[in-house]
Parts: structure tokens; C-alpha cells; sequence
């Protein structure tokens, strides 16, 4: 599994060791450095000789492919990153398992992104277009065809899953519910004045809790069809303002609200993404109430508040 120090992937870990499986756990070495633990293998998949070793040694009779870049905005800046490592770096991953595990299955996580941005709420299923509206999403849709070309081309057993917005303890403040359960804690804990800063409140999103979309990988890798993509979502729209609402009636506190023009988004409808195929195939259902989501991320952000003024 790549990605394996990264949010979704720490999450990934853990429901793979609760059903069973023997995960082989990988990250680039500077973050493996970072973070060293028992079992943990450093591995660039930028570095195609490298992870073929790797895989050489280790067979896998699987691999959950989550590394990569993550933050969208930053894609502007940095279009040639995003693109050389959630595309090539896909292509590094495929070859290497084609050549040097072909039994192993492949799922590659790939994004809600390659549907684009709507005028209005929209709901797609997997064979709606693709219309990337960004490089981050553009290098997502590149890694998504090869996937699945390489899947039909070789006779493979690789598929694609494209997960909505994904919250949960332990995600980077750079994404909005975590910011938020932040701020109120610091807030809560009195250590910050109750003044809290935010972007486009009115924004929808469709918010879906990692240990669910974890799991959906999860039945994917030991059952999806090979050559499928899958849309991983809770299917629940929700305006950003309730996030908001929700973290600071579970800190009790009450905030002034103030919009930082750098947070505004342009105005725009990600789509909804329908999973029905996932539950009619794979019996994948959302566990987490978006409530619940909610109090586990905001005793995360107390938690590190907290560690941080020790």
C-alpha cells in the first residue's frame, strides 16, 4: 500500500489489520525518515527501478495505490508536480506490478474531481464525461484511463475508485472541517480570541467519513470488478456553514465569523456522486453520521491543541 503515512492512508492500515489482511505498508523515504515504524518501507514510486525492486521483493498479492499529491488549489502553482506524480508515478505502479506481481490486484484512488464543476448540483455515475477542471484533476482523469486501459489491455486486475470529499480525525488543517474543529478548540481551550476565519459558507460539499471510504477500498480490493471504477460518496450534500454550526455547538463556543477573501472559492456545484454501484455490488453502505465525523475530528484537533502547549 502506498501513501501508507498519509490520512486516508492511516485509516487504511487499521481496516485492513481488523479483516484479516497483512498490509505492507510504504511511504516516500523523507516521510518514512520523518515517522520511522516496525514494518514501515520507504519507497518513491517517482522512482521506477526503486518501486519495481520493491516489488520484486515483497509480491504482493495486492496494492492499494493512495500515494500522491493530495491539495487541489496547489495544483496551479505546481501543475508539473501533480501531473509527473499522480500520473506517471500511476504508470511506475502499474508497470511495476504488471511485471513483477501480474496475480496481484490493483485499486488506484483516484478522485471525485475528474467530473468537473457544475452551475448547479448535478449527480453522475461512473460512465457520466469526465471534464477535469483543474491540473490536479487532469492528472486524476490520466490515471484513471490508464488503470483501466491497462486493466483491459493486459487482462489485469486492476480498477479505479473516485472518492467525494473525505473527513475524519487526523486530516491536515489545509481542509475545511479539520481548520475548523481547530480554530474552535483553540478557542474552547481559551487560547485563541473567539474569532473565527472562513471562506464561502454558502459552498455545498459532500462530505464522507475516511473509515467509510477506507472500508469501500477496501471490498474493492478484495472484490471489485477488474476494469471498473467506482464512485465512493455518502451522497448527503451539505452547505459548509452547517460544519461550521455543528463544530462549534460540540466545542460550546459562539465565534464572530469573519470571510478571508484567500479562503473564497469561485462559485461552483462539485457534482453528487451516486453510489449505487458500490452498495448494489459490493453491499457498501456509509456507517458514520456526519455528526459523528464531526466529534471525532474536533477531539483529534483538542487533542493536538492541547500536545502542542506541553
Amino acid at each position: 500500500m502506498t501513501g501508507a503515512l498519509g490520512f486516508a492512508g492511516r485509516h487504511m492500515l487499521e481496516e485492513l489489520r481488523q479483516n484479516g489482511h497483512e498490509p505492507l505498508p510504504m511511504d516516500i523515504p523523507a516521510a518514512v525518515a520523518a515517522q520511522p515504524q516496525p514494518g514501515l518501507l520507504a519507497g518513491d514510486i517517482m522512482d521506477a527501478a526503486g518501486f519495481r525492486a520493491l516489488i520484486a521483493t515483497h509480491r504482493p498479492d495486492a496494492c492499494i495505490h493512495l500515494g500522491g499529491l493530495s491539495f487541489v488549489p496547489l495544483s496551479w502553482d505546481r501543475p508539473a508536480d501533480y501531473f509527473q506524480v499522480n500520473a506517471q508515478g500511476v504508470v511506475h505502479v502499474l508497470d511495476a506490478l504488471r511485471l513483477e506481481a501480474p496475480a496481484a490486484r490493483a485499486l488506484v484512488v483516484t478522485s471525485a474531481e475528474v467530473y468537473g464543476r457544475f452551475s448547479s448540483t448535478y449527480v453522475v455515475h461512473e460512465d457520466s464525461p469526465l471534464a477535469p477542471t483543474n491540473p490536479y484533476a487532469v492528472a486524476k482523469v490520466a490515471a484513471d484511463h490508464l488503470t483501466r486501459l491497462y486493466a483491459s489491455h493486459y487482462q489485469l486486475p486492476y480498477l479505479v475508485a473516485r472518492p467525494q470529499n473525505h473527513i475524519g480525525p487526523g486530516q491536515s488543517s489545509n481542509f475545511v472541517a479539520a481548520s475548523f474543529a481547530e480554530q474552535v478548540a483553540r478557542m474552547a481551550l481559551g487560547r485563541a480570541a473567539p474569532v473565527i476565519r472562513v471562506g464561502d459558507l454558502n459552498a455545498e460539499r459532500d462530505f464522507t467519513d475516511v473509515r467509510d471510504v477506507v472500508r469501500a477500498y477496501r471490498l474493492l480490493v478484495e472484490k471489485g470488478r477488474p476494469g471498473a471504477a467506482y464512485n465512493i460518496a455518502a451522497t448527503r450534500p451539505v452547505r459548509v456553514r452547517l460544519l461550521l454550526d455543528l463544530l462549534c455547538q460540540i466545542a460550546g463556543v459562539q465565534p464572530r465569523v469573519e470571510v478571508e477573501p484567500a479562503r473564497v472559492r469561485p462559485a461552483d456545484h462539485p457534482p453528487v456522486l451516486s453510489n449505487e454501484k458500490l452498495r448494489v455490488e459490493l453491499g457498501w453502505e456509509p456507517q458514520f453520521t456526519l455528526e459523528q465525523s464531526l466529534r471525532d475530528i474536533y477531539q483529534h484537533a483538542l487533542r493536538g491543541v492541547q500536545a502542542a502547549s506541553t
